[in-house]
């Protein structure tokens, strides 16, 4: 079933659970709903425990339940539904529930981002009952822009239908987080359910491409960085850990686009100074120049050390920045830059931006 506000009681998420309880079993009629809650979730627990034939009740958009008394009421529904109950719980962020507790005691199965993505193999299939057929190699590429979000590729195929192949695959290539399609449904279902804080921290670290709390603090200017990262990753506001361990974050793509184009749009000429001051505090907080040995530019004695421009470039690169902006920055032309990161990647071994920030972060260059 799904909820909305109005189902944010105790008494009216009652009545709810006895209305659904009662399409399978008739008996839940005889249940006051209106009464004492607790006494009524006892009841609805009892009639499914004497059930013949198990039953799989599911509460979709479970996130707008916030109140302590319903969520309270929803706790005590799970830790005591009988075997023959199985509970579905959809939401978009972590209900205030004992998760860990659960998921300690083995009574947690749970399905995230990366679970849910799509494979190409499912991306194509879904395409196709939309009426869009695309080859593979143009399949693998928007797998790869959309990051498997099934959103997203339904999204591609409302652009797509009655192109013909051509325009699928130039489509594809272009396919942005600035898709007037993505741009409506993002901003309609994330951006203007933001508070104005998270709304701008956001917005400002839409410049970086990776990055952990001590550079959004930098960027940002809050010093809660930490604090606010972890609670838009429990909401899931397109935002994840791009590493367990190491605490580095990143915007999905998509998500990522939109805010750059806003950002623009709303600040000019603000993402170059945002950008500035993650290059300035990457530089601070790198190790001192010990005379370029492996403690300092972590390549190994099988690599070639990276030149003080090459860093330069490299502290730019990390940060989102684009050929022209580095260019500006670094006061060098556009093919200079180019040259630069050719070299940067022939000594890194990589061929693209990302491995590039991925094997500088894991040999201590950043």
């Amino acid at each position: 079933m799904a909820l909305d506000e109005r189902d944010d009681d105790p008494h009216a998420f009652a009545r709810l659970l006895v209305a659904a309880v009662g399409t399978v079993e008739p008996r839940a009629a005889a249940i006051a709903a209106d009464g004492d809650v607790g006494l009524a979730l006892a009841a609805l627990v009892n009639l499914l425990d004497a059930a013949a034939e198990p039953h799989v009740l599911v509460l979709d958009d479970l996130h707008v339940l916030t109140s302590e008394p319903t969520l309270d009421a929803l706790r005590w529904l799970v830790e005591h539904a009988p075997p023959a109950l199985r509970l579905v719980l959809a939401t978009r962020v972590d209900p205030a529930l004992p998760l860990a507790r659960w998921r300690l005691q083995g009574a947690l199965v749970e399905l995230r981002a990366d679970g849910l993505a799509f494979r190409p193999d499912e991306a194509g299939a879904l395409l196709e009952r939309m009426g869009v057929a695309l080859d593979p190699e143009a399949l693998a590429v928007l797998v790869a822009r959309t990051e498997g979000w099934g959103a997203g590729l339904q999204l591609a195929a409302l652009s797509l239908r009655g192109r013909d192949g051509r325009y699928a695959r130039d489509f594809v290539e272009r396919f942005t987080g600035r898709d007037r399609y993505v741009l409506a449904y993002l901003t309609e279902e994330v951006l203007q359910r933001l508070d104005p804080a998270s709304h701008d921290f956001l917005l400002m670290v839409s410049v970086l491409d990776a990055f952990d709390a001590a550079t959004a603090a930098a960027v940002t200017g809050r010093h809660d960085a930490l604090e606010l990262l972890t609670e838009l990753e429990r909401a899931n506001l397109f935002l994840s850990r791009a590493d367990d361990t190491a605490g580095t974050f990143r915007l999905h793509a998509f998500f990522r686009d939109l805010l750059r184009g806003r950002l623009d749009d709303l600040r000019p000429g603000m993402a170059d100074a945002l950008l500035a001051r993650a290059v300035r505090h990457r530089a601070e907080a790198s190790p001192p120049d010990g005379g370029g040995g492996p403690a300092r530019d972590g390549l190994g004695a099988d690599a070639e050390a990276l030149s003080e421009r090459e860093l330069e470039a490299l502290r730019w690169l990390a940060s989102g920045a684009s050929n022209k902006a580095i260019a500006r920055h670094m006061g060098l032309s556009p093919n200079t830059v180019k040259t630069h990161l050719r070299r940067l990647f022939d000594k890194l071994a990589v061929r693209s931006r990302t491995e590039a920030v991925a094997r500088a972060r894991a040999r201590g260059l950043l």
